[in-house]
């Protein structure tokens, strides 16, 4: 999507048409104007559909991170666990 908005960014001149110059006929006024009112909508459009995959990226990237978080977590305390079991075994006391 953010490929679609640079390329109508870019490609504004040739889709909209170049400005009228004076004296400006109204049919040709009015051409334009319609020209121009579709293609920033259609940029609107691109921009928040842009946004809207950003935000879903994020949000995406977020629980993936956070589920990471968790296995790192419980493989730390595992871990230590085991270690503690290991220290206690070592350190048992003879009798």
């Amino acid at each position: 999507m953010l490929l679609v908005t640079l390329g109508l960014m870019i490609t504004r001149p040739i889709i909209v048409g170049p400005t009228p110059h004076r004296p400006v006929k109204r049919l040709e006024a009015l051409a334009y104007s319609e020209r121009a009112l579709g293609f920033t909508a259609l940029l609107i459009v691109s921009l928040v559909g842009a946004g809207v995959g950003a935000i879903k990226l994020v949000r995406l990237a977020n629980a993936e991170y956070r589920r990471l978080a968790m296995e790192n977590m419980q493989s730390l305390i595992e871990g230590a666990i085991e270690d503690h079991k290991t220290t206690a075994e070592i350190h048992e006391p003879l009798d």
